[in-house]
């Protein structure tokens, strides 16, 4: 039993990993494109940047790889035993298709493990690790930032559009404020920019200060409910470039034990009002024995808006449900070795790749439910906790109804 154990194992993981492999370089393909082409060939970014971002990626491919991998090598041995008729033999032999489906069973148990430990764990981290490769690239040159049809929103306290780039020259620049009390370098506050023409200027690496130079531009301004539009035909601009300290609070870019100290800390920060906090800096300022209690109230506080400002009850439920959400996805390779043996058995005496091309189709149903079932968790209650599971319950129950009649057929 032992060597047909082995014998049906070593199929199966040669097959899984030349699968993952080639998947896993699909993937690669499709991000380096999506998140690279602009920086490489619009801005220049150092090639050095693809080696980084692959090594950054591939642990997020994998989330999806693994599975789809093992469910095609599933689906290739099973089925080429059924074809060549080395199943039949093992079933004369007394083996139960129960007992043939063990090393795939087996197999998809210890897969699902590693793809669990990929999910709450590494995949977020070389997901934020990916996105913290693309911003510093950004930032390191904010000629990166400003692209051809492109809103350019990682500066500070305006946003940028631009209608079309060639070089350092854009053409149709709109600037708009994103604060209340932003002001052109110039002097005054203004509602809006629009320039025919503006030209890249240096960039001071100390002041993070990047200088835009503006042709023909209109300056949108209102004062006491009067809109004045003065216009100039040169105009110098300086633009502050920001260095991130905090990541984005994303559910999906974060290990479980992060999530978890993420709403612990949410917890504390609402146990305290932000009027009360702020008049406890008040307070503190004015008493010099303890010199740095006004500047621990000030990150208090800054921590805090952090926190409140982008964790509204949508993104906290997701927060919430993101552990659950992992662990189901990890299932998938549970219940593709219990899948995949019975499709693979159904087109023996047919076409081989029916049962193959059917087994694709109900991995793509599979995670397209899973898709589908993400969107509850935007709900409250107990909702999404049972229906992120239920993709997972619904295939394995018509994979042993497939066991089933695949028993049934001899």
């Amino acid at each position: 039993m032992k060597t047909l154990d082995r014998y049906i194992l070593r199929q199966l993981i040669f097959i899984t990993s030349l699968g993952v492999l080639s998947l896993t370089l699909l993937m690669l393909l499709g991000q380096l494109f999506k998140e690279l082409h602009t920086l490489l060939v619009e801005s220049g970014a150092p090639p050095s940047i693809v080696f980084d971002f692959i090594i950054r990626v591939v642990p997020f491919s994998l989330t999806f790889s693994v599975p789809w991998g093992f469910l095609t090598a599933v689906l290739l041995v099973y089925g080429r035993l059924a074809a060549d008729n080395e199943l039949t033999g093992m079933r004369m032999a007394g083996l139960s298709l129960a007992r043939l489906s063990m090393p795939a069973i087996g197999l998809g148990i210890a897969l699902s493990a590693l793809c669990y430990y990929i999910n709450i764990d590494v995949a977020p981290r070389g997901k934020q690790a990916m996105s913290e490769l693309v911003l510093t690239a950004a930032m390191d040159n904010p000629r990166n930032l400003l692209n051809s049809s492109q809103s350019a929103t990682k500066l500070d306290k305006v946003q940028l559009y631009i209608e079309a780039r060639e070089g350092d020259e854009l053409r149709g620049l709109h600037i708009y404020p994103t604060a209340d009390d932003d002001t052109l370098k110039t002097g005054g506050g203004f509602s809006s920019v629009h320039a025919r023409s503006a030209r890249i200027g240096s960039f001071d690496t100390k002041t993070r200060m990047l200088d835009l130079t503006l042709e023909n531009a209109v300056i949108e301004r209102t004062q006491d409910g009067i809109t004045d539009l003065p216009s100039l035909g040169r105009m110098p601009l300086k633009v502050h470039i920001p260095i991130r300290t905090r990541r984005k609070l994303k559910p999906n870019r974060f290990a479980n034990s992060e999530i978890d100290e993420v709403l612990r800390h949410l917890e504390i920060t609402r146990t305290v009002q932000d009027v009360d906090m702020n008049r406890y800096a008040r307070a503190a300022a004015l008493h010099p024995t303890f010199p740095c209690a006004d500047r621990l109230w000030a990150e208090a506080i800054k921590d805090a808006a952090y926190f409140n400002d982008a964790m509204d009850k949508k993104n906290e439920r997701a927060f919430r449900t993101e552990g659950v959400q992992r662990a189901s996805f990890a299932c998938a390779c549970i219940v593709f070795s219990l899948l995949g043996v019975p499709l693979a058995i159904t087109a023996r005496r047919k076409d081989t790749s029916t049962g193959f091309a059917l087994g694709i189709m109900v991995a793509a149903l599979y995670f397209l439910a899973l898709v589908l079932c993400e969107m509850s968790r935007k709900s409250g209650g107990i909702t999404p906790y049972i229906v992120l599971w239920l993709p997972n319950v619904l295939c394995a129950a018509f994979a042993l109804w497939q066991h089933r009649k695949a028993t049934f057929r001899g």
